[in-house]
């Protein structure tokens, strides 16, 4: 009796970096038909939050992702967690039964009328975040990426220390720290931000800032400088990899056209020119960071990922939500000439 051949060996499968990111989430309450909300007379529910939009971009493209929180240990805490897993985001989450979820209305507005927002996150489980609820190294051991906000800094300092560990110890562990500034003014002034960001800036590769948010972030900068050079000038203070630019065109009607530049350190790299018709106008800047990070760690040069960027928030703008559900085959026709209907 001879022995059974040894089965063929398989190739190892490839090992894919995953995303980690740390926010709040938030229910998305608005007024259906763009009514005013002293006008309401029912309201539609979403789930925001800039750090989950991106992570669920990001999860679109085929990374793993995780979504760090703490989170109110009740019904509404449970469905923005519902809202994560729906998009195929994993959830490391410190429940606290005593904190309330928070919430933001929103009144979407047309040209003229901008959209507005109404923040209710006060008692929220974020806000008792401390820098040592969770272990970063662990969290980030084997991550591709890292990412936070300026948002998240702006919910008090332990928020704002916790934001600063995690890119520590994810950039400890080799992988790519990214920051959005995303400055709110009916979160926290400038003059409370400015050092609190500028605490956590030294801990970021990519940096996604518009030229106001560089203006107070360099102090001594010129106020004439041109946006690129400010960029480079954050570079040369704060180490970043990148700082990514982008610029969002209204056009006529309810159109309108994206554009991002990456700056590095050997120069400026312009991605194209994407326009779309705006079906809402929450989540762009999240939808280009996910797809942003996701493009890197597939080793994209800075001009496509740039491109890419740009695209994923001309694309989430004919979204409604916050989220980004984006997919490969959505991503790969970008740059194709537009089609009503695929069939």
């Amino acid at each position: 009796m001879t022995d059974a051949p040894e089965p063929p060996s398989l190739p190892p499968l490839p090992v894919v970096p995953h995303v980690v990111g740390l926010g709040e989430s938030l229910l998305r309450l608005s007024p259906p038909g763009h009514r005013r909300l002293d006008h309401a007379t029912g309201l539609d529910v979403e789930v925001g939050g800039a750090e989950m939009n991106a992570l669920i971009a990001a999860a679109g493209l085929g990374l793993p992702a995780t979504w760090v929180s703490r989170v109110a240990d009740n019904p509404l805490g449970h469905r923005i967690a519902a809202h994560a897993h729906a998009f195929g985001v994993r959830t490391h989450i410190d429940w606290d039964p005593d904190a309330r979820a928070a919430l933001y209305f929103v009144e979407q507005g047309v040209p003229p009328r901008p959209s507005e927002v109404l923040y209710d996150r006060s008692g929220t489980a974020m806000r008792d975040l401390t820098p040592d609820a969770f272990d970063w190294k662990t969290l980030t051991d084997g991550a591709g990426a890292a990412l936070s906000s300026g948002i998240t800094c702006a919910l008090g300092p332990g928020p704002a220390a916790a934001v600063a560990a995690l890119l520590s110890a994810a950039r400890g562990n080799g992988a790519v720290t990214a920051f959005d500034v995303n400055h709110r003014a009916r979160m926290w002034t400038w003059e409370e931000a400015v050092p609190v960001l500028r605490g956590v800036l030294p801990h970021v590769d990519v940096l996604l800032a518009s030229r106001h948010d560089l203006l107070r972030l360099l102090p001594d900068a010129p106020a004439g400088a041109a946006v690129a050079e400010l960029a480079r000038r954050a570079i040369g203070e704060f180490g970043h990899e990148m700082v990514v630019l982008r610029e969002t065109e209204q056009l006529p009607g309810r159109r309108i056209a994206a554009r991002v530049t990456a700056v590095t350190a050997a120069g400026e790299h312009a991605g194209g020119t994407h326009e779309a018709d705006v079906v809402d106008t929450f989540g762009a800047g999240d939808a280009a960071l996910g797809v942003l990070l996701a493009a890197l760690l597939a080793g994209d040069g800075p001009a496509e990922v740039a491109d890419k960027a740009a695209w994923a928030g001309a694309f989430q703008h004919t979204m409604p939500g916050d989220a980004c559900p984006i997919r490969p085959a959505d991503l790969a026709r970008r740059g194709a000439e537009g089609r009503r209907i695929l069939r």
